[in-house]
């Protein structure tokens, strides 16, 4: 498989774009968080509680207690419901 420049300029710059994000979330992973309601209303509640159900969606408790809100990982959500970028999917 051969690729011209502008194609290789063009998946550097979405791979950059993913290690920056990381980075950030890496920094301050407290941007990365997203509360069960928050999450439900930006992904949809029906996928949201399908992907629990499955096991694809990781929460934790924020707190110690039982009814401490679920926190999950906007990155991850995010992940599952879109996929790679069309760029570095069509890559490989």
């Amino acid at each position: 498989m051969e690729i011209d420049a502008w194609q290789l300029q063009v998946l550097i710059r979405e791979a950059a774009k993913e290690a920056v994000a990381e980075f950030a979330r890496h920094l301050e992973p407290s941007k990365d968080e997203i509360t069960y309601s928050q999450a439900c209303k930006e992904f949809g509640e029906g996928w949201l509680d399908h992907q629990v159900a499955i096991g694809a969606a990781k929460w934790f408790r924020k707190g110690v207690y039982k009814n401490s809100p679920k926190i999950f990982s906007r990155k991850e959500l995010k992940a599952l419901k879109e996929g790679p970028s069309k760029v570095l999917r069509n890559c490989f």
